[in-house]
């Protein structure tokens, strides 16, 4: 009888998938250049970057300031907290752009790797393109 059980608790573990990595496409050590927002293009000059220096938390350039977010999982659901930004003010044409990476990057609940980058995701849709 306890061969059974365990048999069967092993056929239940190997039919059971594994929980996907949400930072499965943002390793630590990555660094990645914002090239859309909502599907519109980041211009030449509004530099936006992303980088993941640490296991808990994410950051990078946004314009002229520099910014940061701890990162967690909540099963297989990215959780960005609260931004943490210097407040330089920049380049004003660029100020929507720096504006717009805040608010969704705020709202992303997943990350994939595309063509030659990563895209971040809220409820599926692709609201972040960057390039490495």
């Amino acid at each position: 009888m306890r061969h059974l059980t365990l048999s069967l608790v092993a056929i239940l573990a190997l039919a059971i998938p594994a929980a996907a990595d949400p930072f499965a496409a943002l390793p630590i050590g990555s660094q990645w250049r914002v090239t859309s927002l909502a599907g519109e293009a980041v211009p030449e000059g509004a530099e936006i970057t992303l980088s993941r220096g640490a296991a808990d938390s994410v950051g990078g350039t946004v314009i002229c300031n520099t910014w940061s977010r701890p990162i967690s999982a909540s099963g297989e659901k990215l959780v960005l907290g609260g931004l943490t930004t210097t407040k330089m003010l920049c380049d004003f044409d660029f100020f929507k752009y720096e504006f717009a990476f805040n608010d969704l990057l705020g709202k992303v609940d997943s990350v994939r790797e595309s063509a030659g980058g990563i895209e971040l995701l809220t409820n599926g849709a692709v609201v972040i393109s960057a390039a490495r």
